[in-house]
């Protein structure tokens, strides 16, 4: 399971920008492959999402923070985060992936944005 974390926001947009892109991974890849929490501004926290993935049998958590760097909240809050549950939870895996600013991938796909608006 894929476990998107996002800083969060009181802002109903906000919020409803980040559920279109977790509701549109749900659809290719299944509900149960990807869930979304939110490290601020209100449920689901990644406590939450941790908790029910392991009651309902899931032993294997990919956490994927939506944030550019790992300085600040990553490093501060997540990392940490992600520590008190691989010791609440020992019998699951719970990794903590680079946060989606830091993969290869983020970096090619800006510059291909960027190749795209400079012609």
């Amino acid at each position: 399971m894929l476990i998107l974390v996002a800083h969060g926001s009181r802002d109903p947009r906000w919020r409803a920008s980040v559920e279109s892109l977790t509701g549109s991974l749900q659809s290719d890849l299944g509900s149960d492959k990807v869930r979304l929490a939110y490290m601020d501004c209100g449920p689901p926290t990644l406590d939450d999402v941790v908790s029910e993935a392991v009651r309902t049998g899931v032993v294997c958590m990919r956490v994927l923070p939506l944030f550019l760097t790992n300085e600040g909240h990553v490093d501060r809050d997540i990392r940490p985060a992600v520590d008190r549950l691989r010791r609440i939870h020992r019998s699951v895996r719970v990794e903590l992936l680079p946060p989606v600013g830091q993969h290869r991938s983020f970096r090619e796909l800006l510059a291909s944005i960027a190749l795209e608006t400079s012609e």
